[in-house]
């Protein structure tokens, strides 16, 4: 029999999500940030766990007109840790996926627009985190899953 387009699509993720279940998926994207986060949070950190406005790294460059410098960077540096231990969790992970979709383009627009093309990638997966969430092997998937 003749299929018609409509079909072949749906067909076409049917067989993607056997390939790659969601579960796996957002696993991957969760794993794929934290250590960059959690690692350039250490870099921009000299003391641990007081981070202290003068000492953040960050600061020094970080030219954004809506705040101070010294508790932009403070609250980058301090967001960078906690957004990381959420994504371990994956609780939370639509709004993590949208606070660092935010943030890297913040990130593209003021503080290193000559790095854009990486922050474009991790701009990327934060998207589709905001947008598809954790997937089941998170907090927010058995959360969910037990309301449903």
């Amino acid at each position: 029999m003749f299929n018609s387009p409509r079909s072949s699509r749906s067909d076409g993720k049917i067989i993607a999500d056997r390939l790659i279940p969601d579960w796996i998926l957002g696993a991957v994207m969760r794993a794929a940030l934290v250590p960059g986060l959690w690692g350039w949070g250490r870099a921009n950190a000299e003391a641990w766990p007081g981070v202290v406005p003068e000492l953040v790294i960050a600061a020094d460059y970080w030219d954004v007109p809506l705040l101070p410098a010294p508790f932009l960077a403070q609250l980058a540096v301090w967001g960078a840790h906690f957004t990381a231990a959420l994504l371990v969790a994956g609780f939370m992970t639509r709004i993590v996926g949208l606070t660092l979709f935010a943030a890297s383009l913040a990130y593209m627009s003021w503080i290193g627009p000559e790095n854009w093309t990486s922050a474009l990638v991790f701009s990327a997966v934060a998207f589709y985190l905001f947008v598809r969430g954790g997937g089941a092997l998170s907090l927010d998937g058995s959360i969910a899953a037990t309301t449903r």
